[in-house]
């Protein structure tokens, strides 16, 4: 396996020491989307009932900054048995206190029940899904009415200057992602982060 592919593999499920040493990158270059995240998510002065789901949390440094911050009780999946116990690590005292529970699991079978969650967010974990299709599906399953999905991804064009990204990796326009949220229903909220780069786009949950 080449050295390029290797790294790119990282960024999908990230393990070892090579894995954390990519997720310390990925926190440096995303502090743009985590940004975006946060201002989509609009947490302020939210109660503490409110359930809050990452998809793919990595190191968990994003759910500590929100954790810090904000009220709510959060939820994280990840691929990653590594990540998990990164997460754990820095989240111990939030997990204690029982406003984090983290475990294993996969965005096309969140092991949710129906109507749990207020809002769901994640950042660049799209490329690596089976089915855009099947995770939308799991999301709008999951979500409560009127709840948020909040998806923060490189652009198609973007993602296609980067070495690391030639296998492994789905990149898909900007209409791919809109129109798979008008396809299952949601009303589609789509922000730039930095022009024809980065974009978080968020999906409210409409009546059937």
């Amino acid at each position: 396996m080449g050295l390029l592919k290797q790294i790119g593999d990282q960024f999908h499920k990230p393990t070892g020491s090579l894995g954390r040493l990519v997720t310390w990158i990925m926190n440096k270059q995303n502090k743009g989307q985590y940004d975006a995240i946060e201002h989509a998510l609009n947490l302020s002065d939210i109660p503490d009932e409110l359930k809050i789901l990452d998809i793919g949390f990595g190191n968990g440094y994003l759910l500590n900054s929100l954790l810090k911050r904000y009220n709510g009780h959060y939820y994280g999946i990840d691929l990653s048995h590594d990540m998990i116990a990164a997460c754990q690590k820095r989240n111990a005292n939030y997990i204690q206190e029982d406003r984090l529970t983290i475990s294993h699991g996969l965005a096309e079978q969140l092991p949710f029940e129906a109507d749990f969650f207020d809002k769901i967010y994640t950042v660049n974990t799209s490329y690596f899904w089976e089915s855009l299709d099947q995770v939308f599906l799991e999301i709008k399953r999951c979500l409560k009415k009127e709840g948020e999905f909040s998806l923060a991804f490189y652009s198609d064009s973007f993602l296609n200057t980067l070495p690391v990204t030639k296998t492994g990796y789905a990149k898909y326009p900007l209409a791919t992602y809109r129109q798979a949220g008008i396809r299952h229903g949601f009303l589609v909220d789509e922000q730039e982060i930095i022009a024809g780069k980065a974009y978080v786009f968020t999906y409210q949950k409409q009546e059937d």
